[in-house]
């Protein structure tokens, strides 16, 4: 019987794939404890390329610095209601 796994295929901008892989067994407390931990990896893996890329972009032009929000006036983070429907 071949070996269980919880897979995951991860495809970057150049078209590079990297696979992810984590051993699971076959019950269903491996399998949660496995994409847990495939998670994880793919959470670490995704923060490396996320911080690779603001090393690369830092400066570069056509980027907009953090703080040109405060500079518009609105800022993005505050999350607000979609408007109310009237009756008809």
């Amino acid at each position: 019987m071949a070996a269980a796994a919880v897979r995951g295929e991860l495809r970057l901008r150049d078209g590079q794939t990297r696979n992810i892989s984590v051993p699971v067994e076959n019950n269903l407390k491996s399998l949660i404890t496995g994409l847990h931990e495939l998670n994880g990896n793919v959470a670490q893996l995704l923060n490396e390329l996320v911080e690779r890329e603001g090393a690369r972009g830092a400066g570069a032009p056509g980027t907009e610095d953090e703080d040109s929000d405060e500079e518009d006036g609105e800022s993005n983070s505050e999350v607000q209601p979609p408007p109310k429907r009237s009756r008809s």
